[in-house]
């Protein structure tokens, strides 16, 4: 028979035991001494009384203890998670009498189910103290579960339950955290990282055990636990210390705060969609009362955020000043980030009572959370340049970066966050004078030597009132295909089973389901149909993948940034206005605005007759269109000196050049560079087979890149296929890693081309959604085989490509064409050739798309045959150049064209002369007359406006009291007018 080990515990205590509390039993692994992984005894012996318990599986010694424990040399048990434990066969004391049960532990990991760490009876009769994922609890037998607190992976931690007359307690390094009802019996049990049924196996280290008892009045919870009190007296008074400095340092004077009593918090009387907003962008403080707690506003006079600071910081309003809407229900954290595969929140506050509402008498009563980084200062600043940009290509004249005032929080570790004790996390707001709208990102500075991974992150979370989220408008500048991508989306995408994230990502904006919020009405599953799913009122920013991205000392980490518009209505043309201003100020480059050329030659003769005739019609843009495009990695001599005397022809006539090629989607180059997808293993993407930005491709093809356009002088990046999110599982490209860290780093390599292009002053027209990077310009709708229909087809389908594109887009922002030839056609229905016998179709095309505003080609192999055919094009596009600033503002939906009667495109811009311009299409074979109702409260007129049509007549209308305009029009059959809108 096997030899028992049996191992009798002594222990040093933490601080003066008070000497009224009983030690029953107690259990010190202290003396195992710096010894790790030697087994542990069979048995072990209290030092106090006779209690006795069994191993169970192979708990290991391990050189491990509380700090000042450490340091004595002492050490503890670990155990495995999966059989080890120890147990007794009877539980110590009873249920009812004042007792307390204490433990120092320390959790290997924070993942997975239940798991005991202690237990004196068992869940249904007894007190268990143990591990749910990331919370310590307590379970009191059938009187139910109460949360101690939050689990620190891999730190000592003391916990504590006890029972005082009838009442429980239970603590967490000295702070009492929640109250219990005590059970009335105790189960045969006494068992240490093991429930009663050998199951619910801890993985993690113990280091003490004590059960005690104690009369009526004696405990004194001050003194009384296994705790160093010098040490935490001394890390109390530092705390308050801290928070001291960090309320006089919010009372400072900076660029843009301002001391205040109370928060300026008006209802704004302008409406910001056509009246100038010039409240200026403050950080208000208010002065602190008390010296320990404070609060500060984000406030421009349309949007006002509001902070509280106590012990840590956490936002509690959030208010559109337009209506007076608030916004927020509960307090969040300020975002959360996974280091080395551990969350952690950055600021917040714990404790809301109620996750439906938020009572600011509840501020008080809130709690920062151990494991969450701590404000530790704020600082003022201006907006930052996200990209060099300089006005130009007919873009409006507008501040750059946008005026406002930029916020950087800076958050810190607790004395608990060992294991990221060298990270700071700052958070920056940007706020923009004039617009309801808030930026925000993160950055992660690592100040240690050892790297550290940030597995994921959420640069956003706001707990937000169900009435309020279909009133904000939320997107960043992690902006692309798949990453915007929707099950329910128009892509013509096909996928096999359910697609990944990574496949069809939704955007960064997630609206989920708060799972702290557990008051919210649960209609009848009858009702869904038309509630619109309203419990889905958690807002979080993240990423679909990653960015699984090291942070080192000489790499800090910056995310994307989240832009946060505030509505303040749910009329459909109103937002999506809103939408489109946020792009005219925060994204200005969308606003430049070049009429093109566009042939496929590459013949010197032919491309220099088309740039002479686009010189003679004012013509600004030539594209060398597919197929054959250019190639901008083809460096041969005589190739560059070709396009290199092109260019400067052009330029020489005030024509800014470029050329087509497929980049990146759907192009493969080459075994050693393409994309692995990420469920075959082998070379393809969803796009057939893309390169991966992140192979070495990156360095050679884009060096090439940026030699051609030194040398040739191309001002255009006409570039079909950039980087539309495909996915990498390679783990040979060298710039990046793996899967994870695919799209993060193919999307950030893609972001500073797009950037440098915008340094060299170069218009950027690519097929995607990197407008908050510097892109111009994408297709108003795409169809490609749309291309190839008639003419009359194209016409009509091109007013509904704009009127759908325009509800989200500016029209500079989308590009449309003239085909006067076929695209992969010689069928000469198709295009418009010769010209001058569809003289009538060609004018009717370019006025339908000049008056739009679009991004405006004409593609062919000239662009006029005769002086009659020049004459009319030259009107048109002179009627453009005299009106392009209104034409180029705004479309206002009127009405989406039918074929069956009138249509118009309608354009409204408050803040220039020309206050709106309306073009009026009859598609029919017949005259109509008819009276047309316009709305014209968006181009800022009151009561009355002046009308001048096409034949320079000018008439006075008066407004209805929603500021209507009855216009009567009579339109011939095919044909197009227009009128000028001003006051």
């Amino acid at each position: 028979m096997k030899k028992a080990i049996i191992f009798v515990l002594c222990g040093l205590l933490g601080g003066t035991v008070h000497a009224k509390v009983k030690p029953v039993v107690h259990y010190n692994f202290g003396k195992a001494g710096n010894v790790s992984f030697a087994v542990a005894p069979e048995k072990v012996v209290s030092m106090k009384g006779t209690g006795e318990l069994l191993s169970v599986g192979r708990p290991l010694f391990y050189a491990d203890a509380p700090s000042d424990k450490a340091a004595k040399g002492q050490g503890c048990i670990l155990f495995g998670g999966k059989e080890d434990g120890y147990k007794g066969t009877a539980a110590v004391g009873s249920a009812t009498q004042n007792q307390v049960l204490e433990v120092w532990v320390k959790a290997r990991d924070i993942e997975g189910g239940q798991r005991v760490v202690v237990a004196n009876g068992n869940g249904k009769a007894g007190y268990t103290i143990a591990q749910r994922g990331a919370h310590w609890v307590l379970i009191s037998g059938s009187a139910g579960v109460v949360k101690i607190g939050e689990v620190a992976k891999e730190q000592w931690t003391h916990l504590a339950a006890v029972v005082n007359e009838g009442k429980g307690t239970v603590w967490i390094n000295g702070k009492e955290t929640k109250s219990f009802n005590p059970t009335k019996e105790l189960a045969s049990n006494f068992s240490l990282a093991v429930s009663d049924q050998e199951k619910e196996f801890f993985h993690g280290e113990i280091y003490e055990v004590r059960y005690s008892t104690f009369n009526k009045g004696e405990f004194k919870p001050e003194a009384d636990f296994l705790l160093n009190y010098k040490v935490l007296k001394q890390k109390n008074e530092n705390r308050l210390a801290e928070q001291k400095a960090l309320i006089s340092h919010l009372q400072s004077p900076e660029l843009g705060k301002e001391i205040v009593t109370e928060f300026t918090e008006k209802v704004q009387p302008k409406d910001w969609l056509i009246q100038s907003v010039k409240d200026p962008c403050r950080l208000q403080v208010k002065k602190s009362a008390d010296g320990m707690t404070t609060m500060f506003q984000l406030n421009n006079g349309l949007v006002a955020r509001t902070f509280y600071v106590a012990d840590n910081m956490a936002c509690v309003g959030y208010k559109n000043l337009s209506n007076d809407a608030e916004y927020l229900r509960g307090v969040k954290p300020e975002a959360r980030v996974c280091l080395d595969s551990v969350w952690y929140e950055v600021g917040g506050l714990k404790e809301q009572p109620e996750m439906s509402y938020l009572l600011d008498s509840w501020y008080p009563q809130l709690e920062a959370s151990q494991q969450a980084f701590t404000l530790q200062q704020v600082k003022t600043g201006l907006p930052l340049k996200r990209y060099p940009w300089t006005p130009k290509n007919n873009s409006i004249v507008t501040d750059w970066p946008a005026k406002g005032l930029r916020v950087e929080m800076t958050f810190v570790p607790t004395s608990e966050m060992e294991a990221v004790k060298d990270i700071e996390v700052r958070v920056n707001y940007e706020l923009y004078q004039g617009m309801p709208i808030i930026a925000k990102w993160i950055e992660v500075v690592n100040k240690g030597d050892k790297q550290m991974l940030l597995n994921d992150m959420e640069c956003e979370v706001l707990a937000v009132n169900q009435d309020q989220v279909s009133r904000m408008h939320v997107e960043s500048d992690f902006s692309f295909a798949l990453v915007n991508a929707d099950l329910q989306g128009s892509a013509l995408m096909h996928y096999n089973g359910t697609p990944k994230p990574y496949h069809v990502g939704g955007s960064t904006t997630k609206w989920t389901v708060d799972k702290e919020y557990n008051t919210w009405a649960s209609h009848n599953q009858a009702e869904d149909k038309f509630l619109d799913f309203p419990h889905h009122c958690l807002l979080q920013s993240k990423l679909p993948m990653g960015p699984y991205t090291m942070v080192g000392k000489e790499k800090p980490f910056k995310s994307f940034i989240t832009f946060e518009l505030l509505q303040d209505s749910d009329d459909r043309e109103r937002k999506s206005l809103g939408h489109r201003r946020l792009y005219k100020k925060l994204a200005p480059q969308t606003t430049e605005s070049l009429i093109a050329g566009g042939i496929t030659s590459h013949d010197e003769k032919k491309l220099k007759a088309f740039i002479d005739q686009m010189e003679e019609l004012g013509m600004e843009r030539l594209d060398i269109q597919a197929w054959p495009g250019v190639s901008h990695d083809k460096l041969d001599s005589a190739y560059v000196q070709h396009w290199r005397k092109i260019a400067a022809y052009a330029k020489e006539r005030g024509i800014v050049m470029g050329g087509y090629e497929l980049q990146v989607a759907s192009r493969g180059r080459g075994k050693e560079v393409d994309c692995i997808h990420p469920e075959t293993g082998k070379q393809g993407s969803l796009f057939g087979q893309s390169v991966c930005v992140a192979s070495s491709w990156k360095g050679t093809y884009f060096n090439d890149m940026w030699e051609f356009y030194n040398r040739t002088g191309f001002k255009v990046f006409s570039m079909d296929g950039p980087y539309h999110g495909d996915p990498c599982a390679s783990k040979e490209h060298p710039y990046h890693t793996g899967l994870e860290d695919s799209q993060w780093q193919q999307w950030s390599a893609y972001v500073e081309v797009l950037h440098e292009l915008q340094r060299r002053n170069v218009y950027i027209p690519i097929p995607d959604w990197y407008f908050l990077n510097g892109q111009c310009s994408t297709g108003m709708g795409y169809r490609e085989a749309s291309s190839n229909l008639t003419p009359q087809q194209q016409q009509l389908l091109g007013r509904q490509y704009i009127y759908d594109g325009t509800w989200h887009k500016l029209p500079t922002m989308g590009w449309i064409g003239v085909q006067l030839v076929g695209f992969y056609t010689n069928d000469k229905r198709v295009g418009l050739e010769p010209l001058c016998e569809n003289i009538d179709r060609y004018e009717s095309q370019l006025m339908q798309f000049l008056g739009s505003g679009c991004q405006f080609t004409i593609r062919g192999n000239r662009l006029y045959d005769t002086p009659e055919t020049k004459a009319m094009v030259m009107k048109c596009l002179d009627w453009f150049r005299k009106y392009r600033n209104i034409l180029t503002s705004e479309i206002i939906h009127v009405s989406r064209p039918t074929g069956r009667d009138l249509d118009c495109l309608m354009h409204a811009n408050p803040f220039i002369e020309h206050k709106g311009m309306v073009v009026v299409f009859n598609p029919t074979e017949r005259d109509i007359t008819k009276d047309m109702k316009l709305p014209l409260y968006y181009t800022g007129l009151k009561g009355k406006a002046s009308i001048t049509d096409e034949n320079g007549n000018k008439k006075a209308y008066s407004l209805n009291d929603k500021e209507e305009l009855t216009l009567p029009v009579t339109v011939k059959a095919g044909a197009t007018i227009w009128f000028l809108i001003e006051e």
